[in-house]
Formats: C-alpha cells, structure tokens, sequence
C-alpha cells in the first residue's frame, strides 16, 4: 500500500507539473506567440503590397533602382553600380544607398558569411547576401522579394495553429488528476494503518 501510495503522488506531482506548464501557456505563452503572428502577418502583407506596386517591367523585367540619388532603368548598369558601392563600404554597420521595387536598400559587411550584404528594408528587412556576379546579385534581389508571399502564407497557418494549440490547451488545463480519489482512498487507509501498527507497538497486551 505505502509502494502504491507512493506511486500516485509521482503521479500526481507530475500531473501537476504539466498543469501549471499548460496553465502558463494558456495565460501567457499562446497569446503572446499568437500577437507575434499577427503582426509578422500584417508586416509581410506590407512588403507584399509594396512589391506588387512595383512590378518588374520591360524586356528585361526590371524596375528602375535608385542609387546614391541616381535612378538606373538598365539592368547592367544598375548591377554595376551596386557592385561598386559595395566596395566602397566595408562596414559591419548597415549604410543606406537607395530603393528598388518600394524598398529601401542598406548594405553592409558580414563578418560572419564575409561576404556584402543586402537589406531590402519594408515593413521587415529581408537580406541578400551578394555575389561578385552584378546580374546575378539583381537575380538574388528579385528571388528574395518572390519568397514574401510564401513567408505570408507560412505565418498565417502558424498562427491558425497556434489558436487550436490555445484552445487544446484550454480543455486539458481543466482536467483533473485521473487518479485523485484513489490517491485519497490509499492514503486515507495507509494512514489508518499506520495509526494501528503504532498502537499495537505501544500497547503490549495488544501484542499478548
């Protein structure tokens, strides 16, 4: 019976581990995570928005980029010309040189990936590491405001996940202990029986 008893409060003490791990979460933790999804949802439907504005155009599906005050409408120049600012700022601290397609555009030195970075700064930043190739980096321009929208998309469900994560939470938070009237009924008689084993151990006619 002490071994059963004994079995039960881990039980019960784990069981109450998790309730205050969920009650916790329910408070504090789905919400939070929740509001975080929220407002990564609407920056990125900023950026989107501000992409679409600024859709490639032409032969060559390019929007005009403005750097250092100066707007390149060819794709070479404009290449060129970003390769060569980049040279000119070997800095860890993110510089701004001009705009493409809505967005801002700052540069800086990774230390880390040592390699030219861009920042196409919206609503969020989002970065581009740069090559030595001036089409290409343009390329690598163009393929990171395309992934916005599945970063969009992304969001959205976490955060649909999350709620039904909540709600879960919710029902399993007012569970109770599986096991509390079983705990109650064997405590209740080990305790019992320990008050007659410690009266039988002072009372020696009980023994006789």
């Amino acid at each position: 019976l002490d071994i059963q008893v004994s079995k039960l409060r881990v039980l019960k003490q784990s069981y109450l581990s998790e309730h205050y791990d969920l009650e916790d979460r329910v408070l504090k933790y789905y919400p939070q995570t929740i509001k975080e999804y929220e407002e990564r949802i609407a920056g990125y439907e900023n950026d989107v928005a501000l992409a679409e504005q600024h859709k490639p155009q032409g032969d060559e599906k390019f929007c005009p980029m403005t750097l250092r005050g100066v707007s390149y409408t060819e794709k070479a120049a404009a290449g060129e010309m970003l390769l060569a600012i980049c040279k000119e700022y070997p800095l860890s601290a993110p510089v701004e040189i001009g705009s493409y397609r809505g967005f801002k555009m700052e540069v800086f030195y990774d230390t880390v990936n040592t390699a030219y970075t861009l920042n196409l700064c919206g609503a969020y930043k989002h970065k581009v590491l740069l090559g030595s190739d001036a089409l290409g980096n343009l390329t690598q321009i163009e393929n990171e405001l395309a992934r916005i929208p599945a970063r969009l998309k992304a969001a959205k469900t976490q955060r649909v996940e999350t709620i039904v994560q909540l709600e879960n939470a919710k029902v399993e938070v007012e569970k109770p202990f599986a096991y509390e009237d079983e705990l109650k009924e064997k405590t209740d008689r080990l305790n019992a029986l320990n008050i007659e084993l410690n009266l039988d151990e002072k009372d020696p006619s009980a023994i006789d």
